[in-house]
């Protein structure tokens, strides 16, 4: 089934916004050896209700796709649920970590990666009274199993008419992990983007065949402008997205922030970053164990939803033409309204 709600948080403006880090847990069990991924658990007093345990793939203040799940987590326990984490959990690892939460009584364990679904299903299907959520973003659930959608490729759209006015060669890029749907529909809404300023706009994808490797995605970003003189990139995944900004930084192109505001990580090359709002996703998941009615769940929050927003680089906002940044606004309010439908292309 399909779930929306609808977020109370306040969007942030579209221009020159801040995405906020959360804070360190307090560290505590499970018990890791010293090699092992950091874990810590943050309890909320005289909490009741179920108890959310989050994996994630790499650090919890990478600025990007880590980030924006811990803020959610760190969310939740504001409003008094028990919550833990545990940062840089290799997928080989992500079973064992889990059964150690479950074996700590937590009642929904979330694998924030697509990497994790193996350790996912096979672990839900031990432990049928635990609920579990991952990030595959392809409808990939069970009866105690969520899979939360990524709609990226509507923030990508409007990514993509920046880079229709800001590149200078009308050449753009696509760095995916790997050629899933979530990342090729991100690379094909940002060229359509693009195309609604300038028709000849071309793009070249490439699949790294890794989310972390920052060094491949950077040859392949550098690849991409020998043979195509492309000067403007977008990525899927946190490693091609840290690549595409070390090739910017090179040949002195533009490139987007994911999943969380990566303006920091280079001032001069991020133009704008697609920031990503967790909290309705790990609210319905919280709900629906709480009544009940958790089963089969695909969750599906975009730009409605007040999920998706776009921050553009405080550093290089003046370096973006007025009839830029009011395309931008038209396109996220007519996403918003239902008078614009981004096209999704997952293949």
């Amino acid at each position: 089934m399909k779930h929306k709600i609808t977020s109370a948080l306040v969007v942030i403006p579209l221009v020159l916004a801040i995405v906020a880090c959360g804070g360190a847990a307090t560290p505590a069990a499970p018990t890791q050896p010293a090699a092992a991924p950091t874990e810590a658990a943050t309890a909320a007093t005289g909490s009741t209700g179920p108890s959310i345990a989050l994996l994630l793939i790499g650090p919890k203040d990478d600025n990007s796709w880590a980030q924006q799940a811990y803020n959610a987590l760190e969310d939740m326990n504001a409003k008094g649920v028990k919550t833990a984490w545990s940062e840089n959990v290799a997928d080989t690892d992500a079973a064992r970590v889990m059964g150690q939460y479950i074996a700590d009584g937590y009642n929904i364990v979330i694998a924030h990666s697509f990497s994790y679904q193996d350790a996912v299903m096979s672990t839900a299907k031990a432990n049928p009274n635990v609920n579990f959520a991952w990030a595959g973003g392809i409808q990939g659930t069970a009866k105690n199993v969520a899979d939360y959608d990524q709609p990226f490729y509507q923030p990508s759209y409007i990514v993509g008419i920046l880079a229709g006015y800001m590149s200078k060669s009308g050449h753009l890029g696509a760095l995916y992990g790997f050629d899933i749907p979530v990342c090729h529909s991100m690379g094909e809404a940002f060229l359509a983007g693009a195309k609604t300023v300038n028709p000849n706009a071309t793009l070249t994808m490439t699949a790294v065949g890794n989310w972390d490797d920052v060094a491949a995605a950077k040859e392949a970003a550098l690849a991409q402008v020998d043979t195509a003189g492309v000067d403007y990139w977008i990525g899927c995944g946190e490693g091609p997205t840290l690549g595409s900004i070390q090739a910017a930084k090179q040949v002195g192109a533009y490139t987007t922030g994911y999943a969380g505001d990566m303006s920091s990580l280079g001032p001069d090359t991020v133009l704008a970053s697609e920031v990503w709002n967790m909290d309705p996703i790990f609210q319905t998941l919280y709900d629906e164990t709480v009544d009940g009615t958790f089963d089969n769940p695909w969750l599906v929050y975009g730009i409605k939803d007040d999920a998706f927003n776009i921050a553009i680089n405080p550093s290089l906002a003046d370096k973006v033409p007025q009839a830029a940044k009011d395309a931008m606004d038209k396109a996220m309010n007519d996403i918003k309204n239902g008078s614009l439908t981004v096209p999704y292309v997952p293949q």
